[in-house]
């Protein structure tokens, strides 16, 4: 609180001491007594500029904002330098929203001082609560220029540089703050916030836990903590945090959303929804409640209630980014990939700094036949963890380039589906390389030396320059199979028009068609139709066998397993109640035995499968296929076939809804290519 030097005596009243007298009073919080003084100074000078500022300061501070303006823009209007008259007029435009108004005043008390580092600080949060975070940064500089040891200012910066997602200056920036007041529980909270945006977990539960020790039981304090314990696999000491932040404040809607994420990580879907329906009771307007509720429906397979779920979070907040990416990922599920890309790209324009948006984003591209976009972010994939396993190259990475005189090495990312699925691609980098060199799953490696003889097949090893447990590379560059694909099939005309098959174990083949010969005659129809591993979700895009009684029980045609799983039970099930026979190769181990699997599916005459492996390494192999998917699948880029597999027929699934008449539809058309078969 301040004022400028005032004549002493008007109209016999020494308003120096009276001014004086009711600054003293006003900084008491005695605000009745220091008003009545004011009042008398302007009384005797009403265009006292000093006593209407601080009757305007005042004014704001007993709630009465229209007079405070009105006082302080008079107090302007005799004084057009007063800086600290501009910095309060600033602090009442906030208080009112008005924060275009606000940002001019803290301008104006810059201008006429650059040294008042409470308006730059006030500034900068304005504008960092903006999302204008390189203005708000150079207010912090302003700050810090003048105040080197304003550990606040260092804080704040840091929060800003978060957002730049330059997490490694936030860190430098938050350390500082910390060295100044390393007693300071706002601090160490803070730095917990910036660990954990940089995914340093079990570092961000260190600080948090200091920030508690400082300040015991702090509500958000307790509410981050229980959130970061859940990402370092602590689960239970999770639990108890985010329970004891409500024993303490039986309001938190955030410690039950948070427990309402914890139980989905848990698939305890029933416990996440009760923890949700709590907090909307407390907090009927929570989007990030409607937010976790949709990702609860969702993992639930009820896609209708998931999209109704993200729709109300984002009627509630329009501005939330994750809402949006999370609407968009149900759209795609359902088929609607074009829709899809509305919702990731509101959501990115939000929030750019979204890895999980960004992949998205790729594979809604993909599914539209936006090659050259959806490709260009594939990587998001692995920096949003969604692709696996995480192993990085810094300095190695092969993005296109001539290698003709370089050794490649390209390895395994997901699973053995996408692994056969991206390994089409070899047949062309074997060609490209000077050598190359390929890590695989263990049961895929003599499948793969088969096939490229002069290649390194190995199997893999996840080591990688950037975790520091590899020794010297024995190659010039690397990328993962689906980079390395994004690469040579940048456009749908570089898609082979017939497949180069696998080669197979030829020993093992021969054993594969005696062994179906003495099944006697008639077509052999190699058959998988669920995954290993089931979920609600993943039940959208699978069958059980009994679904399939009526195209088992077709006259002449001898049906064979190719699920890899123990499935005897089924398969005694179906002869029990239908009389109907799928026929198991005896050894033979579909799981384990990889290239054993190759031989017998390449003998079969066709295949009919689900979205599993078993359908990808029929493509791979070259054998005619009718599988069964989910609608726009992002590896159809676009089209109604699959591009990598040339003889796969694709059969678009959207919801469990339609499942029947998808495999109505798949028994007419294999009918009528048996059919085909016979002639």
């Amino acid at each position: 609180m301040s004022s400028q030097s005032l004549p002493v005596q008007a109209h016999g009243l020494d308003i120096d001491r009276t001014l004086k007298q009711a600054m003293r009073l006003h900084e008491k919080g005695r605000h009745e007594q220091a008003e009545k003084r004011y009042v008398k100074i302007l009384d005797a000078d009403p265009d006292h500029s000093g006593a209407l500022h601080l009757m305007g300061v005042l004014a704001h501070q007993t709630g009465r904002n229209t007079d405070a303006l009105k006082l302080i823009r008079r107090s302007l209007e005799l004084d057009p330098q007063f800086a600290d008259a501009y910095f309060n007029l600033a602090l009442i435009h906030e208080a009112e929203k008005q924060m275009e108004e606000a940002e001019a005043a803290y301008y104006q008390s810059l201008n006429i001082d650059p040294k008042n580092a409470k308006a730059a600080l006030n500034l900068g949060n304005l504008l960092f609560r903006d999302n204008r975070f390189e203005e708000a940064l150079r207010c912090y500089d302003i700050v810090l220029a003048i105040q080197p040891a304003n550990a606040f200012a260092h804080k704040n910066r840091s929060r800003t540089l978060r957002a730049l997602k330059d997490k490694e200056a936030s860190l430098e920036a938050i350390e500082r703050a910390i060295e100044l007041r390393p007693d300071d529980a706002i601090l160490q909270f803070e730095y917990g916030d910036a660990l954990r945006d940089a995914r340093q977990y079990e570092k961000a539960v260190l600080h948090y836990e200091e920030s508690l020790r400082l300040k015991p039981d702090d509500i958000s304090t307790l509410c981050n903590l229980g959130s970061v314990l859940k990402n370092v696999d602590r689960q239970e000491e999770s639990k108890k945090v985010l329970e004891r932040a409500i024993e303490l404040d039986p309001n938190c809607s955030e410690a039950r959303v948070n427990l309402a994420n914890l139980a989905h990580d848990l698939k305890n879907f029933q416990e996440a929804v009760d923890w949700i329906e709590e907090a909307l009771e407390i907090r009927p307007d929570y989007p990030e409640a409607y937010c976790t509720l949709g990702q609860v429906f969702g993992a639930e397979a009820m896609n209708d209630e998931a999209l109704a779920a993200f729709q109300k979070a984002i009627e509630i907040a329009p501005k939330f980014a994750e809402a949006y990416v999370n609407l968009g990922s149900i759209l795609q599920t359902i088929g609607q990939p074009e829709n899809a890309l509305k919702a990731y790209e509101i959501g990115l324009n939000l929030k750019p700094e979204m890895d999980m948006g960004y992949w998205n984003l790729a594979l809604a591209l993909l599914s539209v036949g936006r090659l050259e976009e959806g490709w260009s972010l594939f990587g998001y994939g692995f920096t949003s963890k969604q692709r696996k396993p995480y192993r990085p190259f810094p300095g190695l990475l092969w993005e296109g380039e001539d290698v003709s005189d370089k050794t490649l090495f390209i390895w395994r990312e997901q699973g053995i589906g996408d692994d056969l699925r991206f390994s089409t691609v070899f047949h062309d980098l074997y060609k490209k390389a000077g050598h190359l060199i390929i890590e695989t799953d263990e049961r895929l490696v003599p499948l793969y030396q088969r096939t490229w003889p002069n290649a390194t097949v190995r199997k893999e090893t996840f080591t990688s320059t950037g975790l520091g447990n590899m020794d010297q590379p024995d190659f010039d560059v690397t990328a993962p199979a689906g980079m390395a694909a994004s690469f040579v099939r940048r456009s749908l005309s570089d898609f082979p028009t017939s497949t180069l098959p696998l080669a197979v174990n030829s020993e093992t083949q021969k054993r594969c068609s005696d062994w179906l010969n003495s099944l006697g005659p008639g077509p052999k129809i190699g058959f998988a139709w669920r995954s290993k591993l089931m979920t609600k979700t993943r039940a959208i895009y699978h069958t059980a066998i009994d679904d399939w009684s009526d195209l088992l029980s077709t006259p002449g045609v001898t049906f064979i397993n190719l699920q890899y799983d123990n499935v005897d039970k089924e398969l005694q099930d179906l002869n029990e109640k239908h009389g109907i026979t799928v026929h198991q190769m005896p050894d033979l181990d579909l799981y384990n035995d990889l290239d054993g699997a190759a031989a017998l599916t390449s003998v079969v005459d066709f295949v009919i499968s689900s979205p599993t492996s078993v359908a990808e390494m029929s493509g791979s192999l070259g054998i005619p296929t009718f599988g069964y998917i989910m609608s726009r699948h992002p590896m159809s880029l676009g089209t109604d076939h699959m591009p990598w597999f040339p003889e796969t027929r694709l059969y678009p699934l959207v919801d469990i809804r339609n499942q029947q008449q998808m495999i109505e539809t798949v028994t007419h058309d294999v009918r009528a290519y048996l059919d085909i078969l016979k002639d």
